[in-house]
């Protein structure tokens, strides 16, 4: 399995769909900038931050991504008007939503919600390639599975914590999320990060 982009991607692996487990990305994010958000009610700039590294895949010239829809899953607070607000700034930044009010604290039917769409656009043959950005264990069986019905499975997510070295093992290949995505040098990814950190520096936004 190659883990750097030091090599050529075969030209037939293009098209690409991203799936997203975005409470699993936004507690890691929020720990990678050590700073604390409610990722079931996130700030508007945390998305925006995190879409941003997402949508950089796309224009990396090695990767060669015809990125066709990405795909994000999360939960949000029992407040019903939460999820249609969090909605809207997903869309705002070309997610699709898929997200799910929590039961009494709790989260639902994620994991279950993207298995079940990362399985059926497989069947179905419409990527070449998923990227799935989650260091989450509990989908080694899932990406064993769509990798039976031909495409190939990349992996993303931080390389320094959260990640399940099982799960980097078990992808065609691994995408460190800061470093391959070239945040460093991403004017959009550094403005909505330093956006992030400006709201959360006041009072009324302190995390409860």
């Amino acid at each position: 399995m190659n883990n750097s982009l030091n090599f050529e991607i075969p030209r037939h692996y293009k098209r690409t769909m991203v799936f997203v487990d975005g409470s699993n990305f936004l507690i890691e994010f929020a720990k990678e900038l050590k700073v604390d958000f409610r990722a079931d009610n996130p700030p508007p700039a945390a998305i925006a931050a995190v879409s941003w590294l997402i949508s950089s895949f796309s224009t990396n010239k090695i990767l060669d991504m015809d990125v066709i829809r990405s795909y994000w899953f999360s939960s949000y607070q029992e407040n019903e008007n939460d999820g249609d607000i969090i909605r809207e700034i997903l869309r705002q930044n070309y997610l699709e939503p898929v997200i799910f009010k929590k039961k009494k604290g709790r989260e639902k039917c994620v994991d279950i919600a993207l298995t079940i769409e990362m399985l059926v656009n497989a069947f179905n043959k419409n990527f070449d390639v998923c990227l799935l950005i989650s260091g989450d264990e509990d989908y080694i069986p899932l990406v064993k599975e769509v990798k039976r019905y031909g495409p190939r499975v990349w992996v993303s997510f931080f390389s320094s914590h959260g990640l399940s070295n099982s799960l980097r093992i078990a992808a065609d290949m691994f995408l460190d999320i800061l470093k391959d995505s070239n945040a460093a040098n991403n004017p959009s990814y550094l403005k909505a990060r330093e956006e992030l950190f400006e709201f959360l520096k006041s009072p009324k936004n302190v995390v409860v």
